[in-house]
Order: structure tokens, then sequence, then C-alpha cells
């Protein structure tokens, strides 16, 4: 591991987002004395870097917008990275962490910068999924863009019900893709 004092924002960011994204949620949102050893950094080292948590939730929210493919990355695979990208982005590996989830989410709404930030975001998934389902060449999309927000949608949607519902009836990204499809064709 680099040295915390000559590590680049971006490695500090993509260090804190990993923390973030393997941990068990609390019903509490994460702090700066939280994520600082993940970063190699003292919160005030944070602050120093970021400005505020303000500053570093911008800066992890940059960080998810350019994690977001702009084009397909498994050529002729397109259904196979729709799921992996469900997977990895709708997969709550628990109701708590779906809530602890939700609950930054809307902590985030409430900040116009991070609202910006996520409109950024979902924007970027619309194209990104749109193009997936374009290389699906299913029958009666008609307009894949509207599609991809179709299916983002139902994804978020059954985020938020997996956050409500321990005993996991509620669908998973496969199957919600599995319904899309199914709907489509």
């Amino acid at each position: 591991m680099a040295r915390p004092q000559r590590a680049s924002d971006e490695e500090i960011v993509a260090r804190i987002a990993h923390h973030l994204g393997s941990r068990d949620w609390p019903a509490s949102s994460w702090s700066l004395a939280e994520v600082a050893p993940a970063a190699g950094l003292s919160p005030a080292g944070l602050v120093k870097r970021f400005g505020s948590r303000a500053g570093l939730l911008r800066a992890l929210g940059d960080h998810w917008v350019t994690t977001i493919p702009d084009a397909p990355q498994l050529p002729g695979r397109p259904l196979e990275e729709l799921r992996q990208f469900a997977r990895d982005g709708f997969a709550a590996p628990t109701a708590a962490a779906a809530i602890g989830g939700l609950g930054d989410l809307l902590a985030d709404l409430a900040d116009d910068s991070a609202r910006a930030v996520l409109r950024e975001g979902l924007e970027r998934q619309v194209r990104y999924v749109a193009l997936l389902v374009e290389h699906l060449a299913l029958p009666r999309t008609g307009d894949p863009v509207r599609a991809a927000a179709l299916l983002l949608d139902a994804l978020h949607g059954g985020l938020i019900r997996r956050s409500a519902e321990e005993d996991g009836a509620s669908p998973t990204p496969d199957r919600t893709i599995d319904t899309f499809l199914e709907w489509w064709t």
C-alpha cells in the first residue's frame, strides 16, 4: 500500500469506497472516524484533503460515477454484462445493508451537490444499460433508453423491497432482469 501522504485523492477515495461497500451497515451513517483507517489517514487528514465529510461524500459520488462504464465491456455478451452490473449495484447482502444504503441516499438527496452527482450517475447508468439493452435486440423495446430507465427503476425498487423484507421474497437483480426480459419478448 502506498504511504498515505503520497496516496492520491483517487486512491484514498477508492479505499474508502471499498470499505463502505464491504461493511455491515449499522442503522447510522458513516463517519470520518470510521473511514479514516481504511484511507490510511486520520479524520483530520481527511478533512485536510477533502475539506469536510460533505467534500469526501462528493468525492465518493464522483468516484461512483466514474465506475459506470461508457460502453459495453464484454463484447457479444450483453446479457451476462447486464446481470453482472445489476448484481454489483443492486444486490444488497442483507436488509440491514439495504437500509443503510437507503439512509445514506436520503441524506444525499437533501444536499444539492450530492443530488447533482446522483443525477449524473443515474443518467450515466441509463446510457450504459441502454447500450446493453440495444445489444440484446429485444423485439418490443422501441426506445432502448426508455427500456433501460424502466429496468433501472425496477432494480432500485427491488433494492427498496429487500430492505423491508427479511424472508428473501423480494426479487433479486437476476429475477428482476428475467422478468424484464419475459415482459419485453
